[in-house]
């Protein structure tokens, strides 16, 4: 996968959406609130930004937050911006077992914030958790069902102009837009693994940047097209998928541009005994 860390998180800026879930929706759940001191495990963590100004809060009383995510440059970066004696950051796939074994049975809580919709096999990601959660442990999963940056992605990867730098390449789009999954092919799946529905929301969401500089560094960071574009068309490219993209969202009332995606919130729970 081809992020661009730096370009990612010059500086910790979460998205509108993700910050109300977090520090709204599951306090009024009571999500957080627990007598047992917590072992975090934090899902696709990124630069740690996520993981250290919305994650560790969320838990009272917590001995450690083991935040992993597939790319070293996202944990370096983590490691030298969003420290924390209380978040340990390594490199590791929830979809390969050997990479996170050491884990199971000791999770009490997992967090994937905005990452279920890069894997390539979301059912062994779920199966994965599963296992690393104790009995009676929770999750909690945000990810994004169809966009419109997915759409701008198969839209640039198709454009003439660019086309021929696109041939048999992996664009990244998730499988869910392609799809056109909904709550309840993921409801299935989660409950075929052995998992209890505590709570889902599917709706669309509209986050609004800051500014189009910001909003044109973070959606440039995550398209993976631009690897595949000569260093010298680079600029040029990203010019054009930022107007492809404004395109599709246009801008706010007050000129700001914003995204719009489908959204799932899921908290789910590993059955005690298997029994519901």
């Amino acid at each position: 996968m081809n992020f661009n860390a730096e370009l990612y998180s010059p500086s910790f800026i979460p998205l509108e959406s993700v910050k109300i879930f977090l520090d709204e929706t599951l306090s009024k759940l009571y999500w957080n609130k627990s007598d047992e001191e917590e072992v975090v495990l934090d899902v696709g963590c990124g630069p740690g930004g996520t993981t250290s100004s919305l994650v560790l809060p969320l838990f009272p009383k917590l001995k450690k937050v083991f935040a992993i995510d597939i790319m070293q440059e996202m944990i370096d970066l983590a490691r030298r911006k969003n420290s924390h004696p209380l978040i340990e950051y390594n490199v590791a796939s929830i979809e390969d077992w050997s990479t996170v074994k050491h884990f199971e049975g000791k999770i009490t809580k997992t967090v994937s914030i905005h990452c279920f919709q890069w894997l390539k096999n979301q059912l062994k990601a779920f199966q994965n958790i599963f296992r690393l959660l104790k009995t009676g442990g929770e999750a909690v999963i945000v990810l994004v069902l169809q966009s419109s940056f997915f759409a701008t992605v198969l839209e640039m990867q198709n454009n003439p102009k660019w086309i021929q730098y696109f041939q048999d390449i992996d664009n990244c789009v998730a499988d869910s837009h392609l799809n056109n999954h909904k709550t309840p092919y993921y409801k299935k799946m989660l409950e075929d693994i052995g998992f209890e529905i505590l709570y889902s929301k599917e709706e669309v969401k509209i986050d609004v940047f800051a500014s189009t500089e910001d909003y044109k560094r973070f959606f440039s960071s995550i398209c993976v097209l631009v690897s595949y574009i000569p260093d010298a068309q680079k600029e040029e490219f990203k010019n054009d998928f930022i107007q492809a993209l404004l395109k599709k969202n246009g801008l706010q009332n007050i000129g700001l541009p914003f995204h719009t995606g489908n959204m799932l919130e899921l908290i789910i729970r590993k059955k005690i005994n298997n029994i519901p």
